[in-house]
């Protein structure tokens, strides 16, 4: 049945997608959510149409909405009565058929994720295309507590690609750490919401903020001179809107950032949309479709299947959609000093970066390639032993470029409640050499990613411009504490290319507010005025009326002598 649906849709998509004109011209309408172009679904979709999630099942994990005595009232479920979802392939673990209630919450995921209805209308009248990440995809959808106490205690089996939560704790308990268990042992990719920040006063959520899962935050929507929210375009990360590492136990998170805004399909209606703003529930399915894309390219080529048999499945997607995401402006690795933290290898607030669909393609084909040389663009996934160094040999000879590094390896937790963590672990580290026949030694070491307590790794580095051979180093590292495994898998991704935050308008969003305005100027010329330094004004008077949080104000004092060569207009002191 499902299969005649897809085929008659297919048939009439064309006409139905184009808006006819009185003058007899057909012009396709516009796609939502705008939210998948930033992301760079849709350029990733155009060069290659096929993908849409076929033959890949995505589990989604949904809290009830309403409780009786502490007990979840299981109203949970999509509106499948909506348009956009009337025809998805879904099942829900407990055929209830909606008699509990929907789920706004859950209804919105689901929209984001396998949405397809190509005449929505907004209230205005509004015309769109709505198109989720992954529309064909088969989607089975799990009510929290049913999957905790029947998929992860009874330890049912589970035969999803990929999950999602658009949930979390704030403390890791047995549930979230079975489900890294799940993700380590099956290979399971598993992305969750990290938080929505100060104003939801979230710290750091579980289980997106464990070591086998990615973590997803949230980039907040642009407003314009009114106060209004752009659909489709977005500011850097803040603080305020999405939930940054630390964790308690000091690993970096969010992994990654993904837009949070996006048009959604009504629960209680068959065609309404409204807008949905600043939502890491949204981000986490958008990411999580990427992944759902990434494994059904996998899974049609005639080469990366064999490369990625027996290989930690969930390793290499969170690689290479780390190595992938592109650095807004403003990134800067770990605490805030004037180098990169080598035990910290994130940035606080973007993780790697913001979410690249596209570049996350170019990243997967690019192919598996073994240690020795390997081209500009690539990833491996190997096991490496304690006494053993993988090298992995690039040459790259344009000048001004930047080498990008991602390593990824498991935590191992026991198999059964409460899935304690297990005391042998792996603490792996990741270098950057130059080949240098000049230097004493022909080699020099430029950079170096070594925490003792993530199980990511990465480096963003210059190039020099003398050197054109550049080697990568892979090892367990020297300073590691606790008991060691005798074999680790990981994976690893990585590419050479040239900064693409260079020339961001949003460089001149110096308060980070999502506006460029009066107060960023005013800011600006402060800084210059002061060498750098905001003194002698009150962190008050910089928060309240300059707009600038504590975190933002740091970030541009420390390394103000980094970020001005990237501001290119001239401060202006009025303030209207």
């Amino acid at each position: 049945m499902f299969l005649k649906k897809v085929s008659v849709l297919s048939v009439v998509l064309a006409v139905m997608t184009m808006m006819v004109y009185a003058d007899g011209e057909a012009l396709p309408l516009p796609a939502e959510p705008a939210a998948l172009e930033a992301a760079g679904i849709r350029a990733l979709q155009q060069t290659w149409p096929e993908l849409d999630g076929s033959g890949v099942t995505i589990a989604a994990v949904c809290r009830s909405m309403t409780y009786f005595n502490n007990l979840p009232q299981n109203d949970y479920r999509f509106n499948m009565h909506h348009y956009s979802l009337r025809d998805a392939d879904v099942v829900f673990e407990d055929y209830s058929d909606g008699k509990h209630g929907i789920s706004p919450h859950s209804t919105a995921v689901a929209g984001v994720l396998i949405g397809l209805d190509p005449l929505g209308k907004l209230t205005d009248g509004t015309a769109f295309d709505y198109r989720g990440v992954s529309p064909l995809a088969s989607l089975e959808v799990f009510e929290f507590w049913r999957f905790t106490a029947l998929w992860l205690f009874g330890q049912k089996p589970i035969v999803a690609d990929v999950i999602t939560l658009s949930l979390g704790d704030i403390y890791e308990a047995w549930w979230t750490r079975a489900i890294e268990q799940l993700a380590a042992e099956n290979g399971t990719v598993v992305v969750a919401a990290i938080g929505n920040g100060l104003a939801a006063r979230d710290t750091t959520l579980y289980p997106a903020a464990g070591a086998n899962v990615i973590g997803v935050g949230v980039i907040g929507s642009v407003v314009d001179a009114d106060g209004n929210t752009v659909l489709g375009d977005f500011a850097v990360p803040t603080a305020q809107l999405s939930s940054q590492g630390p964790t308690d136990d000091l690993r970096s998170k969010p992994d990654l950032v993904a837009p949070g805004t996006a048009i959604i399909p009504d629960a209680y209606t068959e065609n309404g949309y409204s807008v949905l703003t600043n939502a890491s529930s949204l981000a986490a399915p958008i990411t999580a479709g990427t992944a759902a894309l990434l494994l059904q390219k996998a899974a049609q080529d005639e080469v990366l299947p064999s490369a990625m048999a027996d290989a930690p499945i969930n390793c290499i997607i969170k690689a290479v959609l780390m190595n992938s995401a592109r650095k807004l402006p403003y990134w800067h690795k770990g605490d805030v000093t004037e180098d990169d933290d080598l035990y910290r290898p994130l940035d606080r607030l973007q993780g790697a970066g913001a979410l690249d669909a596209a570049a996350a393609m170019a990243q997967l084909t690019a192919g598996q390639q073994s240690p020795g040389e390997v081209s500009p663009l690539g990833w491996d996934s190997h096991a490496i032993e304690p006494a053993q160094t993988n090298f992995y040999i690039i040459d790259a000879t344009e000048a001004g470029d930047r080498l990008t590094a991602t390593l990824t390896w498991n935590r191992h937790y026991e198999n059964q409640y409460p899935f304690q963590l297990k005391p042998e672990q792996s603490d792996l580290r990741l270098e950057l050499w130059a080949i240098d026949p000049n230097a004493p030694d022909g080699v020099i070491l430029l950079d170096v990613s070594d925490s003792p307590v993530d199980t990511v790794e990465h480096l963003w580095t210059p190039l020099l411009e003398d050197v054109s051979h550049y080697m990568l180093a892979v090892r367990f590292s020297p300073d590691a504490v606790q008991p060691m495994l005798d074999v680790e898998r990981f994976a690893l991704a990585w590419s050479v290319g040239s900064d693409l935050s260079a020339g961001h308008p949003l460089w001149e969003d110096l308060n980070g507010d999502g506006r460029i305005d009066a107060w960023d100027s005013l800011i600006k010329a402060l800084l210059e005025q002061n060498d750098g330094t905001l003194e002698p004004l009150d962190p008050a008077f910089n928060e309240q009326v300059l707009g600038l949080s504590p975190e933002r104000a740091e970030l541009l004092t420390t390394l103000w002598p980094l970020w001005r060569p990237h501001l290119v207009s001239e401060p202006d002191l009025s303030i209207e």
